[in-house]
């Protein structure tokens, strides 16, 4: 061997051995080189298959009704021939809706492999993985109506569904900023709560 191929050789093994930094941006789960097996016992994978149904079930229905909405299906079907019906509004807020559910399910996808390969699953968070898409989808209905009426200071000038679904997706996907929000809003509106409570009205 050379002494030009010895540093190589050394400075492959040291690549072998060297632990990854942070830097790699390799998700190691808390586990060691070669811990390929799962840490869940049989019971527990199989509720985390349920989990993991549902969020998928959840995500294709709403990308078929997202479809059903862009044809026109979904307003034909839901209106019942209604004369007084604007299938426009009804899409606008359906992409709303929609969108939102959508955002909240990929957040719940996204959250659910996560936890489970770090190990932080519990079944007691399926109450917040049921309910999770349609609190997402709710907010962004209620965002899309507050943007709607001008009380967030923004106004709506665009006609096309996808600016409502894309609206829709991101407080969705974002449904505890949007909630701030709207808590701002009622503060705004309605009072502080706390201010109230703080100050007291005499009697």
């Amino acid at each position: 061997m050379t002494a030009a191929e010895e540093p190589a050789e050394n400075a492959e093994k040291t690549s072998e051995t060297k632990p990854l930094s942070s830097a790699d941006h390799i998700n190691d789960d808390h586990r060691k080189l070669g811990d390929w097996q799962s840490r869940w016992c049989k019971e527990a994978r199989k509720e985390i298959r349920v989990d993991a149904w549902y969020v998928g079930v959840v995500f294709i229905v709403t990308l078929l009704l997202l479809v059903l909405t862009w044809r026109g299906s979904t307003f034909q079907i839901l209106s019942y021939n209604c004369n007084t019906c604007n299938q426009q509004t009804f899409n606008q807020y359906a992409f709303f809706f929609l969108g939102g559910v959508l955002g909240g399910t990929m957040f719940g996808i996204k959250y659910l492999y996560k936890v489970v390969a770090r190990g932080y699953w519990n079944i007691d968070r399926r109450l917040w993985r049921l309910f999770s898409p349609f609190l997402s989808g709710g907010s962004a209905l209620a965002i899309g109506g507050l943007l709607d009426s001008g009380m967030l200071g923004l106004s709506i000038n665009s006609s096309s569904g996808s600016f409502y679904f894309s609206l829709g997706f991101i407080s969705g996907y974002f449904a505890d900023s949007a909630l701030a929000k709207m808590q701002e809003i009622a503060d705004t509106v309605f009072g502080s709560t706390n201010g109230r409570s703080q100050n007291p009205p005499k009697k």
